[in-house]
């Protein structure tokens, strides 16, 4: 395990797209923080400063750059495609022939992608959201605005655990497939489309519009809660889901492809 670890590390860390998207990753995320606090400091100064009512859960929006108010959390998106790498890569070029030559076990190979890309995944999403904690406590503390708190610290745990079932899932979905542009095509269409395109037709067609809420089942829909903040959410699977049975369901979803992928893993040919 520990060959297979330090082999895992070694090919991740070599790779340049790792860089390329971890720093996108930051620079979009901290961006976004250093903007929106910019333009909160302006109006906080200006002539009419917004209300205090209305700064409710901005130090968590700043953090999770807005996902907690339930704009997708597009860092996430980012680091997954480091995820569909770590698998893409290998079948795109035949590489995987020589990493199960070299570590001879496929459970460990399988293992050690699993724990590498995600502690590379939660590592950069804490970099992205502390940095922009930041930038957010460099213009606004002046301004009476709270950043570090407490909901501050569980909106980024949320987070963290929200990027690390996301890439999972699609390192996942690429084993499954063993094509990374199919992989990353349905990264992007079935969380941003299709779940969207369903969720309108339950909601405009008469005869599925009272069966609209069970559309909060849907993976990415029900995923997305687990950072998002909703009133109401109080009953477990109730409507709107609360967060622990968001993770039961996004979780749930990741875990069935985890467990399918390595059970494909070991029947397949390499």
């Amino acid at each position: 395990m520990t060959a297979a670890l330090a082999y895992e590390w070694t090919r991740i860390r070599t790779i340049r797209s790792t860089y390329w998207l971890s720093a996108i990753a930051v620079v979009f995320g901290v961006g976004l923080s250093f903007l929106v606090s910019m333009g909160l400091h302006f109006s906080l100064v200006s002539a009419n400063p917004p209300p205090a009512s209305e700064l409710k859960g901005v130090d968590q929006g700043i953090a999770t750059q807005f996902a907690v108010f339930g704009v997708p959390y597009f860092v996430a998106y980012i680091l997954a495609m480091v995820a569909v790498f770590g698998w893409g890569h290998e079948y795109r070029h035949g590489m995987i022939r020589a990493t199960l030559t070299a570590l001879g076990s496929r459970t460990a190979a399988w293992v050690a992608k699993f724990l590498v890309v995600g502690a590379w995944v939660v590592v950069v999403a804490l970099v992205t959201a502390l940095a922009s904690l930041l930038v957010g406590w460099l213009w606004l503390h002046g301004d009476g605005v709270p950043v570090f708190t407490a909901d501050v610290w569980r909106a980024v745990a949320r987070t963290l655990l929200y990027t690390l079932l996301f890439a999972w899932l699609a390192s996942a979905f690429t084993a499954l497939v063993r094509n990374q542009t199919a992989a990353l095509v349905l990264l992007f269409l079935w969380p941003l489309a299709v779940e969207n395109v369903v969720s309108v037709v339950f909601s405009l067609v008469p005869a599925l519009s009272e069966h609209a809420e069970v559309t909060r089942f849907l993976p990415f829909n029900a995923g997305t809660r687990i950072i998002s903040q909703v009133p109401g959410a109080d009953g477990a699977f109730g409507s709107p889901l609360s967060v622990g049975a968001a993770v039961v369901v996004f979780g749930g979803l990741t875990a069935v492809a985890m467990a399918l992928s390595l059970t494909l893993f070991h029947r397949r040919d390499a």
